[in-house]
């Protein structure tokens, strides 16, 4: 990156001097002014409250962080708003006790070390962007004791700390890392504060290009993936919020357009947690499967043209509370909405959408606002928050869903630890899978994912024969594949079909469902709490469906399964599932003809049926 030269005045960070000078003006949006309620709400109890002191759980360093953050971002706003000077004043108390603690890392508070700089992690970055935002916006008010009480806080806890643990990537794990949420956290979180204090500390013209060299491979991966993100939607929220934060204050001090903005996978990858995130019903992979419409996707939207994303983002502020997790949300929301309603794009019907390389699939009746939804997971394993979870997917009927991954509840120290993949949900057991031999997909492993084209289908077909690995002398699976099929606008169907090398061995077609669920021979009526669905299973093989349960880690709601096995050992297996909407009983049979699979659905008055090959191809 070339020396950003002079940069503009404060405020200069993501919150423009426009959009905090707005947040005087009367609020027409219904939800902006629930979000004002919210900010009042939340900074007057803030004056007479200090951050809860966690108990000593899981990261709760990083929590604290979050705290602190959420509270100076939204005192300071309803002071921008009332111009009452307490605010301001608990907020630049909240930043003096936070550059004061002894631990700003709970790692390093795990091992003992309480030196500043013996390590650079997540509530490192999140500490630097409160204390940035603090800085930028309070500029003009600090006393001269002040703003080098602040310097000196950002230097000894953050920037020097920082410094060294960029001297080259590789020294630090998220240094320059592609797939890593903890790259743009701690450099973006840096590189703010660097913004900030440019002209006020050497350290900040030196940490900036260090910001630079580490986001890059970050924001380039999304080229590689066509805007998706490995790591799912929740930490796709997280890592682009402060990408987004860093990229937006970077234009803004610098008054140019960053070249990482110009990339087309930049402005993609705004639709990536929509696309999985159905009528606010999450089907996203591995770790963190929760997603919330946040104000930094707001602006990057707005920055960067997507105005059906502002729509959609519009239409899930309205339909749903954000779930913000402990963040500023609200107060960011006053300022960084357009505060005008985006008008929608009518919608697509029959969708198929598979991320190329990255393997992530979507299929649905229409989007947005499906009434039939499935995601697929195809690609390849990923240990960033990764699950073995190769070719299994999510059902949804509206705002229901119908089957569901068993997610991770919680965080332990086993979770990131030599044992993770022990734990019951990250097994192919909890996923909604096929098992070969009471197994699934291997650690390391990828599949292959294409779009099915056929007449009145819409579908993703998984080739996951190498992602099966290998049993006690050869190959597990000679082909092991899924199709994943939209049949009009009806029902969804999943065939799988397996073949095996050497020996015959049990084959599984599992699911989870979070339905009160009646299960029957091959039959399963599933109610949720609109939807009614009923599911009917075929096999070319003696089969029957069992239902059990499953033991989450965390206790709470068991994982009700549906486990659709073969009677014994086979050698070659094709299975059916079709997952119909309705009280209509629903039938599927499967039958071979002239070397081709033909399956056939009915329910009610209407019928389909699909020739597929024994690979599960399009017939030519």
């Amino acid at each position: 990156m070339a020396s950003p030269g002079t940069l503009k005045g404060h405020p200069r960070l993501y919150a423009s001097e426009k959009a905090l000078g707005r947040l005087k003006r009367p609020l027409k949006l219904p939800v902006l002014r629930a979000a004002a309620r919210e900010v009042s709400r939340a900074a007057r109890e803030y004056l007479r409250t200090k951050p809860a002191q966690p108990p000593d759980s899981h990261n709760w360093c990083l929590r604290y962080a979050r705290q602190v953050q959420t509270r100076v971002v939204t005192l300071l706003v309803e002071w921008f708003r009332t111009g009452d000077d307490r605010y301001r004043v608990c907020a630049l108390q909240h930043v003096r006790e936070l550059g004061a603690r002894e631990y700003w890392s709970w790692i390093a508070l795990r091992r003992g070390d309480p030196a500043p700089n013996a390590i650079f992690d997540l509530s490192y970055g999140e500490n630097s962007a409160t204390i940035a935002v603090a800085y930028d916006w309070l500029y003009d008010t600090l006393s001269g004791p002040e703003r080098r009480e602040l310097v000196s806080v950002a230097k000894r806890r953050s920037l020097v700390p920082f410094l060294k643990w960029t001297r080259r990537c590789g020294l630090s794990h998220w240094f320059c890392a592609p797939k890593s949420n903890w790259n743009t956290v701690c450099a973006g979180g840096a590189g703010m504060l660097a913004l900030a204090m440019y002209e006020d500390l050497p350290e900040a013209r030196k940490a900036l290009p260090r910001t630079e060299r580490s986001i890059v491979p970050f924001m380039r991966q999304l080229k590689k993936t066509s805007g998706g993100w490995p790591e799912g939607i929740g930490y796709w929220n997280y890592g682009m919020s402060y990408a987004f934060m860093y990229l937006l204050s970077h234009e803004r001090a610098t008054g140019r357009r960053h070249p990482l903005m110009r990339q087309p996978a930049t402005a993609e990858t705004l639709g990536f947690p929509l696309d999985f995130t159905p009528n606010g019903v999450p089907c996203s992979f591995g770790d963190v499967n929760r997603w919330s419409p946040r104000p930094f996707h707001f602006a990057a939207a707005e920055r960067l043209g997507r105005r059906d994303v502002l729509a959609r983002l519009d239409a899930e502020l309205a339909a749903r509370r954000a779930d913000d997790r402990g963040r500023p949300d609200a107060a960011e929301l006053l300022l960084l909405h357009p505060r005008r309603r985006t008008k929608p794009p009518g919608p697509k019907r029959r969708v198929v959408k598979l991320y190329p390389k990255f393997g992530w699939g979507v299929i649905a009746d229409r989007m947005p606002n499906p009434r039939l939804y499935m995601s697929v997971r195809g690609g390849e394993f990923e240990r960033h928050h990764g699950h073995l979870d190769l070719m299994s997917f999510f059902c949804v009927v509206a705002d229901e869903a119908v089957f569901a991954n068993v997610p991770v509840s919680e965080y332990l120290d086993t979770t990131f630890s030599p044992r993770r993949y022990d734990l019951f949900e990250m097994r192919p057991d909890s996923k909604n899978s096929l098992l070969v031999n009471g197994v699934g997909p291997v650690l390391d492993s990828k599949t292959k994912p294409s779009v099915l084209k056929m007449p009145g289908v819409a579908g993703i077909r998984v080739d996951g024969t190498e992602a099966m690995g290998r049993m006690r002398d050869g190959p597990a699976a000679r082909f092991c594949g899924r199709a994943f099929m939209l049949l009009g606008e009806r029902a969804m169907l999943v065939i799988d079909r397996v073949e095996t090398t050497k020996h015959v061995a049990r084959v599984e077609s599992r699911a989870h469902t979070p339905c009160s669920a009646r299960a029957g021979a091959a039959s399963a009526d599933l109610r949720g709490k609109k939807e009614r669905v009923r599911v009917a299973y075929a096999a070319d093989v003696p089969a029957a469906l069992h239902k059990a349960v499953g033991a989450p880690t965390t206790p709470g709601s068991p994982s009700t399964m549906l486990r659709w096995c073969t009677d014994g050992l086979e050698s070659a297996v094709t299975m059916a599932t079709l997952i119909s909407p309705g009280a209509a009983k629903p039938s599927v049979e499967i039958a071979e003809r002239r070397g081709r699979i033909v399956v056939s659905c009915r329910a009610g008055s209407w019928k389909k049926a699909v020739t597929l090959t024994r690979r599960l191809k399009a017939p030519r």
